[in-house]
């Protein structure tokens, strides 16, 4: 059978009335969804554009960024995160946040998050330096408030490294400056009786025949005062109210190799070897000749101190890339500084040293002489293996 599509004549007018209507509201049907498909995909391209810039600016941030569920899980991490943690961010996700960021085998120590969970607030902590790196950071957790994450905290860290260094410098200066005022009402109330002592110390010795027995006596007793002065007079040094030095152009090197000298026969004694690495085009800094070979002195003798049973003492000068400082590495092969007295080596009177070996200021008055010249002095320890001071000055006319 053959079926052939009739004409539109064939068709009444009621009929092709309703023909048309029946096209019309097709092609209305079309045009509203064509609509509906490109609100769609005007929808998708702005959640996409969202989403684009939600993790640019996730990642643009500087410190690290995560979000972490309540069992500490990673769940996302920004690439500062990733570069603390020196791992691949993608491979952060399902960690936890102690283990990769911190390296630590449990939560770190004053961890907001269960606080913050509990709480439904915001927390702020300092955190214990992190094994991974040595950096210090405060955290913020902020709780995020929604259905369908009820407990999923945002962890914010801060670095505050340079910070607590900052912190700690200003802290030394003070100590510095009050012990100093002490010290120096101190020294000169103690000089005088010391001076008494001194003279009529030489006066008995010089009336009575030098084969008395009492020599061997009056003798001590002249040098104990003479070991009292001596500390007066590194009193006076470290309070600066000693006779004011003229200060001028100074190259290292020589300063050093003044000292070469007297510190070979002692170096030789306790079997430690040393080297001399000089920067031959050194620029000179503004200075104190005297008071630069006294920081020299002191951090040698710490040195030798540390080697009792011999080492190595490198002493390096050389310029920074920008030739406008002159530093100085102080290295020894000793038995290293703990970290629990890092911070404690340029405290006055503070000293490891044994009763008698000591009086604990003479890496006191190094750091105040540093800062005189407006330099600045680094420590860098490891227990078993030695400690290097490292010195910088301005080169002259850049102070």
């Amino acid at each position: 059978m053959v079926v052939s599509a009739m004409p539109m004549e064939a068709f009444t007018p009621s009929e092709k009335s309703q023909k048309a209507e029946g096209m019309d509201f097709f092609v209305r049907e079309l045009k509203e969804q064509e609509k509906k498909i490109r609100d769609l995909e005007q929808l998708v391209e702005t959640i996409g554009r969202g989403k684009y810039m939600w993790e640019s600016t996730f990642d643009a941030i500087a410190d690290p960024v995560m979000i972490v569920s309540p069992e500490y899980k990673i769940l996302r991490a920004n690439k500062a995160a990733a570069n603390a943690g020196n791992i691949d961010v993608r491979k952060m996700i399902g960690t936890t946040c102690y283990e990769t960021l911190a390296g630590f085998k449990k939560p770190c120590r004053g961890c907001p998050l269960k606080e913050t969970i509990k709480s439904k607030s915001n927390q702020t902590f300092s955190l214990d330096p992190f094994l991974n790196g040595g950096r210090h950071y405060q955290v913020h957790s902020y709780h995020i408030r929604s259905e369908l994450a009820p407990d999923q905290v945002v962890l914010y860290y801060r670095d505050v490294t340079q910070e607590k260094k900052l912190h700690r410098e200003l802290l030394q200066i003070e100590k510095m400056a009050a012990i100093g005022t002490l010290a120096g009402g101190v020294a000169h109330e103690i000089n005088n009786p010391l001076g008494g002592i001194l003279a009529f110390v030489q006066l008995v010795m010089r009336e009575i025949a030098k084969d008395h027995p009492s020599q061997n006596d009056l003798k001590e007793i002249e040098e104990a005062a003479l070991r009292c002065k001596r500390i007066v007079q590194d009193l006076l040094d470290f309070s600066r109210q000693h006779r004011d030095e003229k200060f001028g152009p100074i190259i290292l090197n020589d300063i050093i190799e003044k000292m070469v000298p007297l510190i070979k026969i002692q170096a030789k004694n306790i079997g430690v070897e040393i080297n001399l690495k000089f920067d031959p085009h050194l620029l000179p800094v503004e200075g104190s000749s005297h008071k630069l070979q006294q920081v020299f002195l002191n951090l040698i003798t710490n040195a030798y101190y540390a080697m009792k049973k011999g080492g190595v003492l490198t002493i390096k000068t050389y310029m920074n890339a920008s030739k406008t400082k002159v530093l100085c590495d102080v290295n020894d092969t000793g038995e290293g500084i703990p970290s629990a007295i890092s911070d404690k080596i340029f405290d006055p009177y503070f000293t490891t040293k044994k009763q008698g070996e000591g009086t604990g200021l003479g890496l006191s008055i190094t750091y105040g002489i540093i800062q005189e010249h407006k330099g600045h002095i680094d420590v860098f320890s490891k227990l078993g293996v030695g400690t290097t001071f490292t010195f910088s000055f301005p080169v002259s006319g850049n102070g």
